[in-house]
């Protein structure tokens, strides 16, 4: 089971919310240790010292998706934690 598959639809909702929102743009400008609020709920976070972007629950701080991606394609892949 994943985490996303344990949340609350509300906090599912948040997330499918979120997700729609995250941009190569974004993802590309993450520096180390830093957090992008997407929503007043979740936000993306870049872990301080790999190269390793997760979009999590921002008030629980659990980690739903981690966010895989390709600037040249424009691919955002988003896997299930």
């Amino acid at each position: 089971m994943t985490i996303f598959e344990t949340l609350t639809k509300s906090q599912q909702a948040e997330i499918l919310k979120a997700k729609k929102l995250v941009t190569i743009k974004d993802l590309d400008a993450l520096s180390y240790g830093e957090d992008i609020e997407l929503t007043g709920k979740v936000c993306l976070s870049h872990y301080c010292e790999d190269d390793v972007i997760v979009l999590n629950l921002t008030e629980e701080w659990v980690e739903v998706f981690q966010i895989l991606f390709d600037t040249e394609t424009k691919e955002i892949i988003f896997e299930s934690i």
